[in-house]
Parts: structure tokens; sequence; C-alpha cells
């Protein structure tokens, strides 16, 4: 009621104005159209004393911003003698956008406003600024009372006002017009409100209005915003433009926020913000009234610079506009180009990629100048593609506009590099689904002191699966991750992922907090990782930062389930705070981790899941326990290649179990891909404790399972088992060594061994005897060979044999090569303690030390023998090649041992290594212990020379196989493949060719299969008697020949000369009716083949007595190694050739040779000049008959001319009219060509 009142007496107040409007002063100046100038306050204060002495039509500019303080002035007032009269501003102010500042606290005064009364006037461009505060009633941002025509336009009242006083003394208060007077008419044009109001009144009297808050007359509003802030309550006192009073219009007027009752267009900040709104202002106005500076300017403001209008671009799909943007004149449009969601509206799919494309090349950067229409075309995927470095940062760069859910498949692998490009941001987190599809994405990133690193970098809601990430991050920085930052919210799953990203962090302030897999799981995230695989590794530079790490996941305060995940990466976790889990937090209150079928090879602090082996993980035993009983390929490794199992769909990587059952139970298990096969169980696995090393054991696999069944699906094989009891440990492969050194090293060191079938190592360095446990039983390799390859590094003391003690190692042959930067290396035995034997053993391994200083000790059969041992070497050979790089120090390189500090003998044995010099003996070092050498022989010495030095032919030939040998005749010791080098005798190799040995039975050597092939000469340096002999010679058709063998042989199916002599162009022979001799030359003929072997015929040893025949100053000369060219043609050697005749040896034909086990002739000087020898055979010339003309005589045979050369292949009629006129030898007959 007391509010109704107030109105009602202002309305009386505002009546009586107007009925003594024709007595009112309207100053006195004398100069009613002069204009002024107001730059300061002091200007305002003058202009304000001049109208409120009544020259009220004064015209002002404001020249500059002007600040009054608290200095309160007002242009206008009531007249001070004259009741009711009043001094009104009439004039034009223009404030040409500058601002009128003001603070003022005019207590309980009331009707304040900088300008208190109007009539007729026009304010313009101008902007008021500050506080009125009051606890009276009538308050204006602008003007107080409007009377008449007034017009505002183009002015923003941004004043704070506080006023009225509590209970029903309301403020009364406008941000504009405080009051329109009785049968004014106000026009308020492109004007904004953007102060506050507040009233101090109780709730249900607050009065006040956005613009105008009393009309008596009538107003317009025209394109005016308000975006003021006030108290006010949605009730009849209050309103957000103004009191409609007599008459009220309201065009194109927006409001942020109601003032009481709501009036005009409601908009957003959003809005105001964007352009949206000073477009609408301007729009359809051509002069210029609204602007803005869109990106700087959060709400338009009236203006005259056309620099700020601002243009509509409307965004057509398909015949409509889909999207609306707002540029300021001359710049690139705002809030940038709009997205797939924006163009799409509820057709749009989050998870499509969307290609957009703009007509006319339009693009974010493009400036406008004026309203314009985009016409969009839009290509839609249902994923975006990666196949390079650029498509994911194209792809961060969607998810960081706002395509958060864009799914994404890989299709090639992407190597990032150093760029640190990261999908998914705190604003704007990954949710849609990454598909690697078993792609790699590499990373090689260095992030200074950056923290929350990791390729994805926030995800909520998403899924990433069959991806594989690795390479390197590095920072000194915390929160690092091999796939992703931070899950933060929603449900997300990780799937058949593989991390093998290197971590390093150097954080020195606190815990490092890596993860393999996942850093971070937020309260209300729900993470669910399935069949993933960590195998990087975690390195904390810093004690503090070891102190905190994950394997898997670091921080887990949500929901995390992991299901079939193996941990097999590495880590330096320091758990003495309790902050690194091998796979995830399970501390954490209200948070719940769950492992299920989760296995590791490492722990990453405390230890959870399952641990397994290195072995377990090679040999598809982890694969299996991970498949599961799934039917699809979840997991697989291709075994033999593959180190540990790896997630992947390839069913040829899928591993199955095969389970071996002893009397129902399963004893032993084996891993195999589909279509491969598997190793069989040994008896040891299979009887287990039961096992004795000494049985032979027998096992048969049901329904004939064997290692060469191929495996498709998990399978069950029951194996029955046999044995007998032997006396000896039998080694047929390399697990029997392993297992023979394993027995030895668990303390049976008297355990007797053979070998039964050679024996690779390849590069395990298995050896046999400790320290703890010297070898002392018999070791018989039965002439087999332990071959190994070993490369022992940094690590010295190797050997097959470490330390043996009072042991027999016999008829044992080490082949191959050992390696190392360090000394103490020997091809048989390291160390000998007590009385040892080793008889009929062969070291042929090459030992190579890269020791760069020091000392460097190598030996071919035992390295040390020490103090109080007896050993004694019996028919053994060295022939390994030895090598150390040691340039400065002692070098210690014996054949046979290097540390003679005891006792030894050696009876016919050989060095035949090659080693560098230095520091070493050919056997042994001499002291007063030894070394005794009986009968032994070295080819090259090894530092001293010991023994009786032999030569290579005399050690390919078998004489030294003999020496060796040293008449024993109780058995066969030593035996050797003529050509090749001594080796002590076993059976295994008898049924070599040329292989030679002593048969104790026949009391002499023997060679079961002696075979000679032509022209490959084969030294020969003992007797002894070839079971077969072969002599493997292609005569081509020839039925003449020359002949020169290491046997006795009778002649069958062919005759033998002798050389009887000469006589100028011809050599004669006579033939031989005795057995052909040894290493005698014979020419032969034959109407076949010749038979020029045989069996148990009597090889001899090599003399050179018979080698020549000669006859009347003729020879003939047999070859049991080849004649080069020139050296036959230096002898003046005439060969024999296929045309029957000897033909001289020259060096224009460089293919005239004479093979091993042929003949040639050699004649006197005076016949020396012949170019071919013709064959008279017991007096009968054999190589030329008669003269002749006849053109048909041999015309199928080669043609000769008298020299020997070969001129036709035949003699027919084309032939003899090309051939110059003479004689030509054809089939052995002289030919006339005339």
């Amino acid at each position: 009621m007391k509010q109704q009142n107030i109105i009602q007496r202002l309305s009386l107040f505002l009546l009586a104005l107007v009925l003594t409007m024709p007595t009112w002063a309207q100053g006195g100046s004398g100069n009613e159209s002069e204009t002024i100038t107001i730059a300061s306050k002091e200007d305002w204060k003058a202009f304000c004393d001049r109208v409120n002495k009544g020259q009220t039509t004064l015209n002002v500019k404001l020249t500059q911003d002007v600040d009054l303080g608290s200095d309160i002035v007002m242009a206008g007032r009531e007249h001070p003698y004259n009741y009711n009269s009043f001094y009104y501003y009439t004039g034009t102010f223009d404030g040409q956008g500058h601002t009128l500042k003001f603070n003022w606290n005019a207590g309980k005064d009331d009707r304040i406003a900088p300008f208190w009364c109007v009539k007729d006037a026009t304010i313009k461009n101008l902007r008021t600024q500050g506080k009125i505060t009051k606890k009276g009633y009538g308050l204006s941002g602008m003007v107080y009372i409007a009377s008449g025509t007034t017009t505002l336009t183009g002015c923003i009242s941004d004043v704070d006002i506080t006023g009225g006083d509590a209970g029903w003394y309301a403020s009364q208060a406008a941000g504009m017009v405080q009051a329109v007077a009785y049968g004014a008419s106000v026009q308020i044009t492109d004007c904004l409100v953007k102060g506050s109001i507040t009233d101090n009144a109780d709730e249900s009297y607050k009065a006040m209005a956005g613009f105008v808050m009393s009309n008596s007359g009538t107003y317009t509003l025209t394109r005016c915003l308000y975006v003021g802030k006030n108290n006010a309550t949605n009730n009849e006192y209050s309103k957000t433009f103004g009191k409609d009073g007599y008459g009220a219009t309201f065009t194109d007027c927006y409001y942020l926020n109601t003032c009481g009752k709501a009036q005009g267009d409601k908009i957003t900040e959003e809005q105001l913000k964007n352009g949206y709104v000073a477009y609408k202002l301007q729009k359809g106005i051509e002069s210029q009234v609204w602007g803005q500076t869109l990106g700087t300017d959060t709400i338009p403001q009236p203006t005259t610079d056309a620099k700020k209008r601002v243009y509509e671009v409307k965004f057509v799909y398909n015949g409509e506009v889909k999207a609306t943007r707002y540029a300021t004149n001359g710049q690139s449009i705002h809030g940038g180009l709009p997205t797939a969601q924006d163009l799409l509206g509820t057709g749009y799919n989050p998870h499509h990629y969307y290609a957009i494309a703009f007509a006319d090349g339009f693009n974010a950067s493009t400036t406008i100048t004026a309203d314009r229409q985009v016409t969009v075309s839009i290509t839609e995927k249902d994923y975006y593609e990666i196949a390079s470095k650029a498509d994911w940062q194209a792809f961060c760069a969607l998810v960081e506009d706002g395509q958060t859910a864009v799914d994404a498949k890989m299709t090639k692998d992407v190597d990032l590099e150093t760029d640190i490009t990261m999908a998914g941001t705190a604003n704007k987190p990954y949710a849609g689904t990454f598909d690697g599809q078993n792609h790699t994405l590499t990373v090689n990133w260095d992030a200074g002191s950056a923290k929350d690193v990791a390729p994805f970098g926030r995800v909520n809601g998403a899924t990433i699966k069959n991806l594989r990430t690795e390479g390197s991050i590095r920072s000194d920085g915390y929160f690092l991750g091999g796939l992703i930052d931070e899950a933060y919210g929603g449900s997300n799953t990780v799937a058949n992922c593989v991390s093998a990203v290197n971590i390093t962090s150097s954080y020195t302030s606190n815990r490092c907090g890596a993860a393999g897999l996942v850093n971070y799981v937020f309260t209300y995230a729900h993470v669910t990782i399935n069949d993933c695989l960590v195998k990087g590794s975690i390195n904390a530079t810093t004690e503090k930062g070891q102190k905190g790490m994950g394997g898997f996941v670091y921080v887990q305060n949500g929901a995390c389930i992991m299901n079939n995940c193996l941990y097999a990466g590495t880590n330096n976790a320091d758990n003495s705070n309790n902050n690194c889990y091998t796979f995830a937090p399970t501390n954490t209150s209200g948070a719940t981790t769950t492992l299920n079928n989760c296995y590791y090879l490492n722990p990453c602090g405390e230890a959870q899941g399952t641990q397994v082996t290195a072995e377990q993980l090679k040999s598809g035993y982890v694969a299996h326990l991970l498949q599961g009983m799934r039917e699809e390929t979840v997991w697989g490794q291709v075994l033999g290649t593959d180190t540990i199992p790896l997630p992947t769909t390839e069913a040829a990587k899928q591993v199955y179990e095969v389970k071996f059952t002893l009397n129902n139970e399963v004893k032993a298990t084996r891993y195999a891909n589909s279509g491969q096969t598997v190793s069989l169980p040994r008896a040891k696995e299979l009887a287990g404790t039961d096992y004795n090393p000494l049985n032979t054991y027998t096992l048969t696999f049901a329904d004939n399972f064997s290692a060469a069944t191929t495996v498709t699906g998990d399978k069950t094989v029951a194996v029955q088992m046999t044995y007998i009891t032997k006396d000896y440990f039998a080694i047929a492969s390399k697990d029997d060594w392993k297992e023979f050194c394993d027995l030895v090293k668990g303390g049976q060191t008297k355990l007797n061994a053979k070998m039964t079938a050679n024996v690779d190592l390849g590069s395990d360095i298995t050896m046999a005897g400790t320290n703890a446990h010297n070898y002392s039983g018999t070791f018989d390799g039965q002439g087999y060979t332990l071959k190994l390859n070993w490369d022992s590094g940094s690590n010295g003391y190797i050997a097959p044999f470490c330390i043996v003690e009072g042991a027999t190692i016999r008829n044992l042959r080490t082949e191959g090569n050992i390696k190392s930067s360090y000394s103490h290396l020997s091809g048989l035995i390291l160390t000998v303690f007590g009385k040892t034997t080793i008889t009929n053993c062969v070291s042929d391994v090459n030992i190579t030390s890269s020791k760069k200083s020091g000392s460097c000790a190598i030996a071919g059969m035992a390295l040390s023998i020490k103090y109080g041992a007896v050993v004694t070497f019996t028919d053994c050979i060295v022939k390994g090649k030895y090598n150390t790089t040691l340039k400065e120090g002692s070098i210690f390189v014996s054949g046979f041992v290097t540390d003679h500090s005891g006792t030894s003998t050696f009876n016919n044995c050989i060095y035949l290594g090659d080693n560098v010099p230095g520091g070493g003996y050919t056997f042994a070092a001499y002291t007063y212990l030894g070394p005794t050498l009986n009968n032994c022989y070295y080819l090259n010495a090894c530092g001293v020379a010991q023994g009786t030095k032999i030569t290579e032919e005399q050690l390919k030939s078998g004489e030294v196989t003999k020496k060796l040998q040293n008449n024993r005749t109780d058995k066969c010791y030593w035996a050797q493949t003529l050509g090749d080098e001594p080796s002590p005798y076993f059976d295994i190799d008898k049924s070599k060719t040329n292989y030679v040995y002593y048969d104790a039975a026949k009391k002499g050597w023997v060679c079961d299969d002696f075979r000679l092939t032509d022209g490959q000469p084969l030294p020969i340096g003992l007797d002894f008697t070839a079971a077969t002999v072969t002599y493997e010679r292609n005569f081509n058709g020839a039925q003449k020949a020359t002949l020169c063998l290491p046997y006795d042989l009778y002649a069958q199916g062919f005759k033998a000369y002798t050389l009887s002599g000469g006589n100028k162009n011809e050599v004669h022979f006579k033939e031989t009716k005795d057995k052909l001799t040894a290493y005698t030359p014979y020419y032969i003929t034959a109407d076949g083949t010749p038979l020029l072997g045989g069996t148990n015929i009597e090889v001899k040893a090599y003399t050179g007595a018979n080698l020549t025949t000669s006859a009347n100053g003729y020879s003939i000369k047999g070859t049991v190694v080849s004649m080069d060219n020139a050296t036959a043609a230096a002898a003046n050697a005439y060969i024999l050739q296929d045309d029957g005749m000897f033909h001289k040896v020259t060096t224009d034909n460089p293919g005239a040779t004479v093979p091993a086990y042929h003949a040639y002739i050699i004649c006197p000087p005076q016949a020396s000049g012949a170019k071919q020898l013709s064959v008279v055979l017991d007096g009968e010339t054999t190589g030329i008959g008669d003269v002749t003309n006849e053109a048909t005589d041999g015309k199928n045979g080669p043609v000769y001319d008298l020299q020997g050369r070969r001129v036709a292949d035949r003699l027919d009629g084309a032939t003899r009219h090309s051939l110059p006129a003479g004689v030509y030898i054809v089939g052995g007959r002289k030919v006339v060509v005339k």
C-alpha cells in the first residue's frame, strides 16, 4: 500500500510539471544554439551550472572521458524561486563514445541521475559508468525525468545503483530513464544497460526497471539490450525494460537477465559473446550502430566503428541452414567452423568420422566482409583411418575439437618419432573405440619436465583394443604411461593390447608414478583390462621416484578388473613404502581391484597374480594358460621364435597342450602350434624320482604318437615305459649331456658314461664337473663327436670337462669353437687332479680369447695339471686353432697342457694345431716332473718345439699314422683317410672311402674301399691291402691309354705294353705278359672298357724307382701327381691323344696337361723336333696306316694335320674343298687332299 502511495505521489509531481510548463524558464543566455565541449570535471560542472541557471539549449560534445568522482553535479533542476518551475536540458548532448564516470553517495537524497530533467533533448553516444548509492528513491544511470520529445540513442549505462531503504521505501531505480513525464514521447534507440540495481527495500516492495521505471507518457525502445544485474523480485513493481504506463513499445529488444517481469527476447551469454546478438541488433540497418570485436568483447556495444560490424555466415547442408557463425568485419568467423554434430543434429553419430568440405575453399581463416552463405558437403565413415604420424595428429585434433567419441582404426604401423601428440585431454577426454588392428604405435618422446604423458592422455568411456605401443618415454616429471595417462570416468575397456614402451622418469620430489599401461584410474571410472601384455621397462632414476610405480596401473581409485593378463616387463621398483604393485593397487578405500588368470615374470613391487618363469613363457605353457578354453584365438606365439606369448587372432599361432600320462598320471606336458610337432618326453621326466640314469628305457606312445605327429588341438597321450639296467649313462643328445653334467654336479661324480651318437651342444655352455664335484668316472666317447659353439662373453674357465680327478676319458672327439673376452680356455679339460688317463681323444676346437690385458692361458687338451696329478695321454691329437688378441702381458698357449704342475706322459700323440706364438710349449712345459714324450710328433711347433717334426706330405700319405701305430699289433690305434690327417682309430670310420687302418687279424694295414679318381692324386705312404679297388676313369670310347698305378694289377680286358725304344717319329712298345707293377708306366690297348680295379689288391707306398722306363734314348714316365701345361712343355713331353698318337705338348694349347696316374713320352734330342709320334706295337705301326687318296676312307673320323692339330670333325666333300692341299691324319691313316 505504501509502495502505491509513493508511485501516486510521483505521478502527481510529474503532472504538476506538465501543467506549469508554459511558465517555466527556458534559459536566458541569449545564444540558444551555442555548442560547447566538455573535457573535464570542471567543464561538466560549468555546463550544469549554465543549464541550471537557464541556458538549457546548449549543445554539447564530450571530447574525452570525464571522471566526476564523488561530486554530485546534475544537469537540470527545479527553479530556485518559482514553485513547480524547472530548468530542463533541451539541447543535444553528444558523448562521442566517451564515458562520464562518477561515484556518488547521496545519503538520503533522492531523485539522482546525471541528467536530472530533460525535455525535447537528444542524448547520444554517451557512456555513463560508476556508482550511485543512496537510501532515497528515483535513481537512474542516465536521466531522471524525460519530457517532451526526447531521444536517447547509442548510449550505454553501466552504473551500479543502490537505493531505497528498509521496509516499503523502494529505490524506484532505472538503468536508463527513471521517469517518462506526462505527455512525453521518448525514443530510446540502440542503447545498452549493463549496470546493476540493488534495492534495499523488503522483498515485496522492491521496485526497479532495466530501462524505464515510471511512465506517464509514451516511449519506444528499439534495438536495446539489457545485460545488467539486479535483485528485483518478479512482481508488478519491477520490469526488465520498463513500465507500460500510457504506452510503451519494445522492438528488437533483448535481455540476458530479467529485472522482475520479463520483457523482450531472452538471450544467453554465449549468444552475447559469439556475435549473435550484435548481428540481431544491427540487422537491417545500413548505418553502423552496433558492433563487437569477437574474441575480445564479451557483449555487443553501440558503436559507429564499421570495423566492429558483425556479419553472419550461414552454413547450408542439403539445402538447409544447419549452423551459423559470426565474424567481425575483416576477421575470420568466431567459434571455429561448424562440426559434424552442428551440421547433422540428431543424425550425428559420435562414433563416426566425418570429413567436411566447405564450398569455395572456405576455411576457419577466411576473412568476412559481408553476410554470406557457405554450402557444405559431408563424407561419412564408420571410423577414422590412421596410417601415418600426420593421421595420428589429425585424429588427436579431432578429439580436441570435440569429436571425442570418434572411432578409429590403424591400418599401418605408425612411428610418432619425437613429436608428442596425445589423444584426449582433461577437457576433451577420448570416448570412442580405437582399434589398432594389431599395428604398432611407436613413440620416442622426451617430455622435458612435463607430467601426464602417454599416447592417450585422458579417456572417459573409451575402448582401446588390438594396439601395440613401443618405444620410449622420458621425463623429469611424473605420471608417465605406456598407453593411457588417466581413465577419468565411464566404463572403459582395454583389450588385446601390448605395451612395450620403456619409461624413464627423473622426477626428484616424490614417487615417479609411472605405469606400464594406465597411470591413473579416477574414483568414478570403471576399467576392464582383457588379454593385455606389458613388456616394457620402468626406470626411475631417483630413490624417491623408485618408491611408486605400477606394472599395469599406478593409481586405482575406481573399479578395475584384469582378465588373462601378463606382466613381462622390467623395473627398479622400491616397495619399502608399499606404493608399487605388479598389476594395480588394492589398498585404496572404496576402490575394487580384481585379477583373474593373471601372470607375471618379475614383480613390480608387491607381487600379484601367479609367477611364471622365462622357460614357461618360451615353451608355450603360459600362452596356453592365457588362452584358456576359448575357441577363438586370443593368445598365441610362434614356438621356437617368440620368447613370450602375445595377444593375437592368428589361428596359426594358437598354442595347444599335449599331456603325456604314465599309469594314468600326467607326468609331462608339451606345447605346439597348430600343425606343428612336439618333442617327446624323456624317461627321466616320466619316471621322476624313480629314474635311474644307468637304466636304458624304452618308451612306447599310444596311437603311434611320435615326434613327427602334428598337433591340431589339446591332446592326451598315454605312455608305456620299460627298462633294462646297464653300467653306464648313455649320451645321444644335448639334453643327455646336460643331464649327465647335472648328475655329476648333483654328486654322482663316478658316473660312467658312453656316447652313442654325435652330439651338438650348440651355444649352450654346460660343463662336466665342478669345484665341489670333480668328475672321476670313465667317459667313453666311442668315437663320436661332442660339438660346441660357445661364446662365454666375459666369463673364463671354459672347457667341456671343467674339473676331473682320477678320471678316464677315451675315444672322444671335441669339435667347434670357444670364444671369450677372458682367459683360461681348453678344448677338452680345464683342470686335472689325481691319476687321470686320456686315450684316443681328438681336440679340434678353435679357441679365441679377446682379453686385452694381464695374461691369457689357452690349451688344446688340458689347461692345468695340478700338483700331485699323474696324467697319461695316449694316442691323442690336438688340431684346433688358437688365437688371442692380447698385445701386452703374458701369453700362455700350449698345444696340449699349459699349467704343468704335475706329472704327465705322452704316448704316440701328435700336435697339428695352428696357434699364435708366445709363452707355451708344443706338448707341456718342462719341469722336474716331466713331461715324458714317447713317439710324439708335431707339424708346427706351439711355442717351444717338442717331439719329432713331420711334414704335410707325411701326414696325408699315412706315413705318420704308421709311426703313431708304433708297431703295435694287438689292435689298431691309429688310422686315417688318405689325403687327410691321422686320427685315433674308431670302428665307425671303417667304411669311409680310402680309410686305412691296421687289421690285427691280418697282421697288416688294410682299406675296405680304396678309390682312385682320374687326375686326382692321392698320397700313399704305407703298404696296405685294399678289399676293393676302384679306379674312376672315363675312357670316352678310346681304346688306347697310358697308365701308372699305385698297386700291382693283372691285365684284364686290356693288353699292357712297356717301352722298347723308338725311331724318329715313332715310339715302340712290346707287350708284357707279367703282372703290372705299382708306380710303373704302361701303354695299354683294349677292345672294351679295361678293368683297372679289383679285390684284395696290394697297394704300395709311393716309390719313384720305377716311374721311368727308357730304351734307345726314348723314355716313358709315369705320374702320381698331375703335371701342368708349362711343366709338361718344358719337359718336351709327348702325350697320347684320341688319334692314337703321342703329340708334343706346347704352351699354345694350355689345356694339354698330364693327369695323375697317366704317363708321357720323352724323345732323345735328335727326335725331339717331331710334332707327334706314331705308336709301333711289337714291330707294327698302329698310329698311321697307308697313304690313300680315297675320299671315303676314314671320312667319319676327326681330321688332324701333321702337327697334331685337329682341323675338322670329319672328312666329307665339303671339308675336302675347304682344306688346303696336303697330307692329313684321319682314323690313324694318312690321307692326301689335292
